[in-house]
């Protein structure tokens, strides 16, 4: 209602040139009855509501959206759909005022999550009540029952919680029922058996549990059934009164069959022979699938992808299934045994992890004009026979990734039509990598056997937008044609080769570069301050090089959307830069096994993605084309978010996701999730999608010193610590028992000192500790988990005492550097050493000044001889008097 208002206020353009109030006549004298003066009043209330950006015009029949009867003036039309744009505010009960309203659409007007209003029910000669992607809350009202005219009912794409009022079902002339796309809940109603005029309902993308009610196999007049996207379980129905149903989508919920799948849908899908798609993907169906599949002679779209189905797919199921355009059997145990004989042309072929092999199977040769082709994973051990590389000039995507298919490549001269994406990794490909074709806008040839150069990428368009040539035997320098991807780029994986030189800095050219991996190769110098320029770099990797030189400043202040940031491995020196600690979103450092020196900076307590809790699982994820549809320089019309797939009846929108690869673009959208060599638990292992649950510090294996900064404790998310092999000092954190998250702490190898912080014990996640090797003292304190460790954990400590050593506390050792000497000896010999240091000193430095200075020697010794003439004369003047004092004495003693 908001959104009508606020339609009213778009209205303000004049028709035929100015405001018109009343009656308006034309050259026929034919007399048109003026807005009826009450809706009007009802219809400037509900423009209140909204926000006003036109001028209003007196008779509200003239309006745009609005439309009358011509006899009595009543709004009967209010239409709001093509003005939506730019129209939001709240939803009233005005709207309810017009009473001979038959049609209400206020798509895409912005509701601000106001609810749908009561009053609405009022309208009872509504037949047509669409509000769909208004961004309305709240329930359904139960009173939209009482519109008893309703045809259609579209309340889509909103945020729309609660149940599914049971009452709908009283909508008997209901034609079209579309719920999908909001966040209803609980069970769908049995009683929606009842809606027999129903031709399409479409319940997908909610929160719907339960089981699909029986009773829907009474909707004999059912044309598409859509509950793809919930909750629901419960074995598949038996729906006997299919006979008008064209398309039936149930995927990506938990329907599963008691018993086989062929008595679940019956011997031959009794009734349901219109069926042009059937989609139950993404569920728990197992068994086999039914040979009276092959009966549905008009299916276009079959896809029972990710379920466990078992068993033999041959001629009986497919033969004759003559219009069959899409397939998709994949994430299934299938066994595929197909003659040449398929007079069907599929546009997509999809039977990854499928047992295809161990032969290159033959009848692919019998599909000319496919456009996506996924038999990755399908156990073909063969060679790739020449006549499949005479690809359709109409491909968007190839995959024959993960097999062991062997040989080399012959060159590629199909010229597409567009710009497809093509993946060849991890199979036993072997020679240099030929020529291919130009238009390519993904290339994945990781994971082979391929050697010599990266010449051949000079050959291929601007349009990459991704490159993997990584675990290959690949030789030589980056060649500078590189730089002509920086347009689309965004994914450049080259590790695991032997790729030689410097890392040159033209790679500073690849602005959309997000992820960069040069992994395991022999790069030698410093890192180019060009790929400063590459501010959209979200992961790097220059791990187990030979890169030296000082880690730079700039790092901190330019990539400033890091998250993953690797060095390990390579002959870096210089002390760790402060700015680093800029790298907000940071949450995966690793230096180790380098020639770093100095402190480690007190701002590392600054890296904010490490002290929060924010699950991105995103974060790890590479959005790029796996097909562009649109040449250089043209302008794409869709963004990568949803694309369409050409099949016999035209465009069909897909929207799928699964596997490695997400096709949900106009421009065909893939999914690169980051991977990273992480030292984890004294072992290297390889996190992939878990990555982004993980907060990890590793500086092990370098010339640190210096003490551990306290600051360390407020990254409160941190799960991995490894300090190890450095020459760190004094005590270890006394709060470290803040890194509640701390699955792995290792310090092992350092000079700590003093005693083990009780608050360890408050680490309750921790199942990886290493504190070997340091001067650690005391008592181990007491906890569960503590104890839980091998004394493998703390050996190397002379004077720690307590479980799990066997070393008790009231029986400690001397500590080996002082052994034979008694308590405080030490000390003294430090001051001894001082003061002889000290007088050495001093005692060089007269000597020096009297050797070099001829007036200091003429004053030092002519004070030593006044100083010699005074001694002298006092000591003769004081012997004197003592003389004469002594002489009367004895005087007066012989007086006596």
């Amino acid at each position: 209602m908001y959104v009508f208002v606020s339609l009213l206020l778009c209205m303000g353009s004049f028709i035929n040139g100015g405001l018109t109030s009343g009656l308006k006549e034309d050259a026929n004298t034919t007399i048109t009855r003026s807005c009826n003066d009450k809706e009007r009043q009802a219809l400037l209330g509900f423009k209140a509501n909204l926000v006003d950006i036109n001028k209003e015009k007196k008779d509200c029949c003239q309006w745009k959206g609005i439309s009358c009867d011509n006899q009595t003036g009543h709004v009967t039309e209010v239409d709001l759909s093509t003005y939506s744009g730019g129209l939001s505010g709240n939803t009233s009960h005005f709207l309810s005022l017009l009473h001979q309203l038959q049609y209400l659409d206020l798509t895409g007007i912005d509701f601000q999550f106001n609810h749908i209003p009561n009053s609405l029910s009022s309208l009872s000669n509504l037949q047509h009540l669409k509000i769909s992607a208004a961004n309305l809350s709240g329930t359904i009202p139960f009173q939209l029952a009482n519109l008893s005219n309703l045809v259609l009912l579209d309340l889509s794409n909103n945020s729309l919680s609660g149940p599914i009022p049971h009452q709908l079902a009283n909508l008997s002339m209901l034609d079209e029922l579309d719920l999908s796309n909001n966040l209803l809940s609980g069970q769908i109603p049995v009683s929606f058996g009842d809606l027999t005029s129903l031709d399409l309902l479409d319940l997908s993308g909610n929160r719907l549990e339960g089981a699909i009610p029986k009773s829907f196999g009474n909707l004999s007049s059912l044309v598409e059934l859509d509950l793809s996207r919930n909750l629901l379980n419960g074995s598949v129905p038996n729906f006997i009164g299919c006979s008008s149903m064209k398309r039936s989508s149930s995927n990506r919920n938990s329907l599963y069959n008691r018993r086989p799948f062929e008595s679940a849908y019956g011997t031959n899908f009794p009734g349901c022979l219109l069926l042009s798609k059937l989609d139950l993907s993404s569920n728990r169906l197992a068994g086999n699938l039914p040979k009276s599949v092959g009966e549905l002679l008009n299916l276009e779209h079959l896809d029972v992808s990710n379920n466990s189905f078992k068993g033999l797919i041959s001629d009986i199921h497919l033969l004759n299934l003559t219009l069959l355009t899409y397939l998709d059997l994949s994430f299934n145990s299938f066994a595929l045994n197909l003659s040449s004989q398929m007079s069907f042309q599929l546009n997509a072929i999809k039977m990854q992890s499928c047992k295809l092999g161990p032969s290159f199977p033959v009848w692919i040769q019998t599909q000319t004009n496919f456009a996506y082709l996924d038999i990755s994973s399908a156990g073909i051990s063969d060679r790739v026979p020449g006549w499949f590389w005479n690809l359709p000039r109409r491909l968007r995507f190839l995959n024959i990734s993960s097999n062991e298919i062997k040989g080399t490549l012959p060159n590629m001269t199909t010229v597409f039509e567009r710009y497809p994406g093509m993946d060849l990794s991890y199979n036993q490909l072997e020679g240099t990598i030929p020529l291919l074709p130009s238009k390519l806008a993904a290339l994945n040839l990781s994971g082979n056997r391929f050697s010599g150069t990266l010449s051949f990428l000079c050959q291929i368009d601007t349009t990459l937008t991704f490159l993997d040539v990584s675990n290959n035997l690949l030789s030589g320098s980056l060649p500078e044609c590189l730089k002509k991807f920086h347009e689309k780029l965004v994914v450049l994986n080259l590790s695991n080769n032997s790729l030689s030189g410097e890392i040159p800095s033209f790679l500073g050219a690849l602005s959309e570069l997000q992820a960069l991996y040069l992994r395991r190769n022999d790069f030698v110098g410093e890192i180019p301050e060009s790929l400063s320029n590459c501010a959209k770099l979200r992961f790097v990797d220059l791990g187990e090089n030979k890169l030296s030189g000082n880690i730079p400043a700039w790092i901190g202040e330019t990539l400033s959307k890091l998250y993953v940031l690797v060095l390990r491995s390579n002959r870096f020196n210089g002390s760790l830069p402060s700015r680093i600690c800029s790298l907000t979103n940071l949450r995966f450092l690793d230096l180790a096994n380098n020639a770093l020196l100095g402190n480690i900076p007190k701002c590392f307590g600054n890296f904010t993605a490490m002290a929060t809790r924010r699950v991105q699982d995103d974060i790890i994820s590479h959005y790029y084309s796996s097909y562009v549809s649109t040449l250089p320089g043209t302008k794409p019309q869709h963004d990568h978010t949803t694309y369409y797939a050409l099949n016999r009846t035209g465009d069909v929108l897909c929207t799928r996701r699964g596997g490695r690869y997400s096709i949900c673009g106009s421009n065909e959208s893939a999914l690169f999730i980051d991977n990273a060599l992480v030292a984890w638990k004294g072992k290297q292992r390889e996190f992939g999608r878990g990555l982004y649950l993980l907060r990890s510090i590793d500086v092990s294996s370098n010339k640190l010193y210096g003490e551990l900064p306290s600051e360390i404790t407020n990254l409160l998310e941190l799960v991995s610590l490894n300090f190890s092999d450095n020459r760190l000092h004094g005590e270890v954190p006394k709060h470290i028992g803040r890194l509640r998250s701390l699955d792995s702490l290792d310090l092992s190898r350092n000079e700590f000192s003093g005693n083990i912080p009780t608050s360890l014990t408050q680490i309750t996640r921790i199942s990886y500790l290493n504190l070997s090797y340091n001067n650690l003292s005391g008592r181990i304190p007491t906890g569960t988990q503590l104890q839980s460790f091998s004394y493998t954990s703390f050996i190397g400590n002379p004077q720690l005492c307590g479980p799990p050593l066997t070393q008790t506390c009231g029986l400690l050792s001397p500590p080996p550097t002082v052994v034979g000497k008694e308590d405080g000896e030490g000390f003294w010999d430090s001051y001894y050493i001082g003061m002889a240091a000290g007088f050495a000193v001093g005692f060089l430095g007269i000597c020096g000044a009297l050797f070099f200075n001829r007036w200091c020697r003429y004053f030092l010794f002519a004070s030593l001889n006044n100083l010699k003439d005074w001694i002298y004369v006092t000591s003769i003047v004081h012997f004197r008097r003592f003389h004469r004092k002594f002489r009367c004495a004895l005087v007066s003693t012989s007086a006596m």
